[in-house]
């Protein structure tokens, strides 16, 4: 059962001393209790409308009358755009009833759900689907695309923008692997804070990059596929002539990948990666991992199947099999992820 916390603007929960805007950036979603909410009135002295999350900076005061601001965290930029809240809705000054879960590390800090404006209209900013006051908001649907952008969309083939299917396994973590003695003491290490290069605009590595929850586009080039992904504006090549041999080719994040076409499935192999991840909460990877890929269109073209394997015995137990699908959305583009850690 969830608990609630309601604060008016004199009587909050924490007794804190005034404190200007944090210097520190964008944090793991991980150290905020989802079980409790909390709720004040303040005005807005200071946001950043940037990825990799939105960020606010609402003052109001404590118990004692004393200033306090807290920094709270929304959604990516990319998944306020496609609920609908493109950023111009709030402005510094403004008078507003924030609502959110707070964080268990750091006082006057949280994750923000919803956010009440001057005009009576709600935004939906975090995981919240519903309002929480007004009887409507702006947020609450997902997935929204210009209907003219939809009308005029065109594909041929795997030749095109595809978005996440079956859900973004890297982004919130799996169940269904088993790591080894030895991984599961280093990932048992992890600072979820500290240690995340999501949160410093480290673009993720193979294969944790598949499993990013915005789209990505295939290309055709000469000699290769380029597959591009709005996540960190991140880019994979998939060699399909003159590939050479992998074994002389250099590591990367990214690592080396060579595809070849059986019929109408995409076959694509990945090695020489120096990623140091399997996932995002710090499950570790050696350099000898091996990813196999299939990619398949199928359904009248909107459909676009995936299979994974990821094979590193030093980590996994047995390999990682992540059986997936993507879907065409007609009018869904890859935009510019522009991860910054400076303020707007």
């Amino acid at each position: 059962m969830n608990t609630t916390r309601t604060f008016t603007a004199a009587a909050l929960v924490l007794t804190l001393t005034a404190q200007a805007p944090s210097v520190s950036a964008h944090h793991s979603m991980s150290e905020y209790d989802r079980s409790v909410v909390t709720e004040f009135e303040g005005e807005v002295v200071q946001l950043s409308w940037t990825n990799p999350h939105v960020l606010l900076w609402v003052e109001t005061p404590d118990e004692n009358g004393e200033p306090v601001v807290w920094e709270m965290e929304g959604s990516a930029v990319s998944a306020q755009r496609r609920r609908g809240v493109m950023g111009g809705e709030v402005s510094v000054g403004d008078r507003v009833r924030v609502a959110g879960w707070p964080s268990v590390v750091r006082p006057a800090h949280m994750q923000v759900t919803n956010v009440l404006l001057p005009d009576g209209v709600e935004l939906l900013v975090g995981g919240a689907r519903e309002p929480r006051w007004a009887d409507s908001a702006i947020g609450g649907e997902r997935n929204l695309i210009d209907p003219a952008k939809a009308a005029a969309a065109t594909g041929e083939g795997i030749f095109r923008v595809w978005s996440q299917g079956s859900g973004a396994w890297y982004f919130t973590g799996r169940s269904d692997y088993e790591l080894t003695e030895s991984a599961a003491a280093a990932k048992a290490q992890w600072d979820d804070i500290e240690d995340n290069p999501i949160m410093q605009c480290v673009p993720p590595g193979m294969p944790g990059l598949m499993g990013n929850p915005y789209p990505m586009e295939f290309i055709q080039r000469d000699g290769y596929i380029e597959l591009r992904f709005e996540e960190f504006d991140a880019r994979r090549f998939i060699h399909i002539e003159d590939a050479g041999d992998p074994a002389d080719m250099p590591f990367s994040h990214m690592g080396y990948s060579v595809g070849h076409w059986e019929g109408e499935t995409l076959v694509v192999r990945t090695t020489r990666i120096n990623w140091d991840y399997f996932d995002r909460q710090g499950a570790p990877m050696t350099t000898d991992v091996v990813v196999d890929e299939r990619f398949t269109v199928v359904e009248n073209g909107d459909r676009l199947n995936y299979l994974m394997t990821v094979t590193d015995p030093e980590i996994l137990v047995r390999p990682f099999v992540w059986d997936a699908y993507f879907i065409w959305r007609r009018g869904e583009e890859v935009n510019l992820y522009d991860c910054t850690l400076e303020y707007q």
